[in-house]
């Protein structure tokens, strides 16, 4: 809802309160929905399953939902344009999710994988190349965060999110976040936040320098995101949580509608606060519409589809030929007792048998030896 409503005011970036708005809301929208991708992303080798899972999820509905702009841009402004080399309107993240699940496998076994990309965000900053390109820069600028909410079920990170002191802390950094927004709204390029683009193209002072802004925005960003994720109620709540089930419906679908809300729409009787107020409420209906039932039903196949046709079937666990039995681990080395009774190498000497204790029953002190013997 944050993100469609972030795409619906940004037009409306002159008006105070939804250009203040946009600008607090920023971290809870797209570094809160990376950090979700990486908090349910597994670090395991990429299997025949995982494989299939992440091409249907992710890579599938990128595609078919890129051919939908096409024809859409078709049908408004009679034009083709195909999204081959630069993502369509916020498709990015998928191109860029399926680029970091592919990764995560490589970069875990790194001694400091958040560092390390952390130093790649603020590098690629520097290098020309990377722009909307196959959402390239993104990709690399956006990654701490996949990292981050990777590494929330471990660690400081996930002791933050479940201590009792940290309710009132996050209240405190989002609390300052809106004030220090409200005065710093005009001062804060949006650019900045996109990380879009090299830094010759968002900054006006020396790019030599411009790494620590980004470090800053990063850092902020953070914070203020698991902020949010802590104050997310964790309990079922009506109505919500229902419609929460269609967040992806609503992140794909949305940049579909707004084009057609743009292209027939008008704004420009948005002024004062009420009004804003009511764009906002807007966004809100469009994203409860967007996640009812009878829209997941009508759009699942580009959004979820499902390709049983495309894959070879899953490689079947080897079972034993009629009247074989399975491979047994070999036996232990055994030696000759004294009277020719064979004895495992593994038991103890003598000596080294537990004591019995006084006053034990026979069976209390058999069971005591047994559960000290060697593991067998």
């Amino acid at each position: 809802m944050l993100v469609l409503n972030g795409h619906l005011i940004e037009p409306l970036g002159h008006i105070e309160g939804l250009r203040w708005f946009y600008v607090t809301s920023w971290a809870m929208r797209v570094p809160v929905f990376v950090i979700l991708a990486g908090y349910f992303s597994s670090a395991g080798p990429l299997g025949h399953r995982e494989v299939r899972r992440l091409t249907e999820s992710v890579l599938a509905p990128y595609l078919l939902i890129a051919l939908l702009h096409t024809a859409q841009i078709r049908l408004l402004y009679g034009q083709w344009k195909f999204f081959t080399a630069e993502p369509a309107w916020g498709l990015w993240f998928l191109l860029s999710l399926f680029v970091w699940r592919m990764l995560l496998p490589y970069l875990a076994v790194l001694r400091y994988p958040l560092p390390t990309a952390l130093a790649a965000a603020l590098a690629v900053g520097y290098l020309d190349g990377f722009t909307h390109t196959f959402s390239a820069s993104r990709t690399v600028a956006f990654l701490p965060f996949f990292l981050l909410g990777w590494e929330l079920r471990r660690g400081p990170a996930d002791q933050f999110l479940h201590a009792v002191w940290s309710r009132e802390a996050a209240a405190g950094v989002l609390a300052v976040t809106a004030v220090a927004c409200w005065f710093l709204r005009n001062d804060i390029d949006t650019g900045w936040l996109a990380m879009h683009a090299p830094y010759g193209e968002t900054v006006s002072f020396n790019p030599a320098w411009a790494w620590g802004l980004r470090g800053t925005v990063l850092l902020c960003g953070m914070a203020i995101a698991l902020s949010f994720i802590r104050l997310v109620p964790k309990r079922r709540l009506p109505v919500v949580t229902y419609l929460g089930m269609g967040g992806l419906y609503i992140y794909l679908l949305h940049p579909l509608v707004l084009r057609v809300f743009f292209r027939f729409g008008d704004l420009r009787w948005v002024g004062p606060w009420r009004e804003q107020a009511a764009v906002l409420a807007l966004g809100c209906a469009l994203a409860a519409a967007l996640a009812s039932p009878w829209v997941r039903r009508l759009t699942r196949p580009v959004v979820q589809p499902r390709l049983p046709w495309l894959y070879a079937p899953e490689p079947a666990a080897e079972v034993p030929a009629p009247g074989t039995t399975a491979a047994r681990p070999p036996e232990p080395a055994q030696r000759q007792r004294p009277g020719g009774e064979p004895a495992l190498e593994a038991e103890p000497a003598p000596a080294a048998r537990p004591a019995a204790t006084p006053g034990a029953r026979p069976g209390e002190q058999a069971g005591a030896r047994c559960r000290t013997g060697p593991d067998l």
